[in-house]
């Protein structure tokens, strides 16, 4: 049956930049087809079908918020998750737009979790889920999904992916090759910068629920498949873009940097 689904996702995938491309509009702005077929460019591997992003995974978070009432009977029990377009992908070093139906656009820094063809995580990186707050809390209010406020054009900024190490690879392969320890994907820092000073900075170990219980119940209740990434959920510290900013975001683990990236922002044209 994974053979099957594999063989079925990779033929979606040399698909997809065709389709993608020969519907594009050339419009100035950056659309969703011009996010998926132009900006792959910088890291061909990196084609997701699916973002699968988890909210409300911080204490702090859910405080900044004002979604204290959340945690009146104590920790969640079962993680929030949300989706996202593969096609809101945006590289890194390209430009952020920022669409025009909202004032309020808000970076949250993530560490990024890419699958691997056994759905096992093979790539980690930091990773922005940019959401448009006034809209999510006009659609929080009227109790509708998320979607407009969160799969949008560009939403989902990504940085330098690094390999994780795996048990097989020990001892083998080329000595020089970096790669990340999958035990330390709970000690990381996560730290992003708006035109160099410090806006959200903090620790994997305070997340609620840990990658690999996120990664198990994402892949038990959904349809996920090789290639996609998980957004595991960002610590307090979000606030607004401008046009003009330039945003830093890096994952390190103790002084050592696992991934950066670096985008600049501009305000789409009414």
């Amino acid at each position: 049956k994974m053979k099957s689904i594999n063989k079925a996702y990779q033929l979606l995938r040399a698909a997809a930049p065709l389709q993608y491309a020969a519907s594009s509009s050339g419009s100035g702005s950056c659309s969703a087809i011009r996010c998926f077929a132009k900006h792959h460019k910088p890291d061909p591997s990196l084609r997701p079908m699916n973002v699968w992003c988890v909210g409300r995974n911080y204490v702090e978070h859910i405080k900044e918020l004002g979604n204290q009432a959340d945690l009146a009977q104590g920790l969640p029990k079962t993680p929030m998750i949300f989706l996202k377009s593969g096609s809101t992908l945006l590289h890194n070093g390209e430009t952020i737009t920022l669409p025009s139906w909202s004032q309020d656009v808000q970076h949250e820094i993530e560490l990024a979790v890419e699958l691997g063809e056994d759905l096992q995580p093979v790539r980690v990186g930091a990773a922005l889920d940019l959401t448009l707050r006034d809209v999510q809390n006009k659609l929080k209010k009227a109790q509708h999904p998320w979607t407009l406020a969160k799969s949008f054009p560009c939403s989902s900024p990504v940085g330098s992916m690094m390999p994780i190490k795996s048990s097989s690879s020990s001892g083998s392969g080329d000595a020089t090759a970096v790669a990340v320890d999958a035990a330390d994907l709970q000690n990381m820092t996560l730290q992003l910068t708006v035109n160099g000073k410090v806006r959200q900075h903090g620790s994997t170990s305070h997340m609620i629920f840990t990658v690999p219980v996120l990664l198990d119940y994402i892949k038990k209740h959904f349809p996920v498949v090789p290639g996609d990434l998980v957004l595991t959920g960002t610590p307090h510290g979000v606030s607004g873009l401008q046009h003009g900013d330039n945003v830093r975001a890096w994952v390190l683990a103790g002084d050592r940097v696992i991934s950066e990236g670096h985008w600049k922002v501009q305000r789409a044209q009414q």
